[in-house]
């Protein structure tokens, strides 16, 4: 049993562990990149940044995303499709 930890085990671990915490590090870092995105185009836009949802705009991202996985897409009746 000691032989099957330290030859699988333990490796398939620090593995895990370590793919775990490149995946957090990369979505950390996509949410600042995210929030300067909206920060500077609201400044450009002279504009109001994402403050609005949530503490410091940190939902305004999962508001869009409710918002476009809920937007219902509307054809009238007499519309070519």
């Amino acid at each position: 049993m000691a032989e099957f930890w330290t030859s699988f085990l333990f490796p398939l671990i620090i593995m895990v562990a370590q793919s775990v915490l490149l995946l957090v590090i990369l979505l950390v870092a996509i949410a600042y990149i995210l929030y300067a995105d909206r920060k500077i185009w609201a400044a450009v836009q002279i504009r109001r940044g994402p403050n609005v949802v949530g503490p410091w705009g940190l939902l305004q991202s999962f508001a869009d995303l409710l918002k476009f996985v809920l937007k219902e897409p509307v054809v009238p009746a007499g519309a070519n499709k």
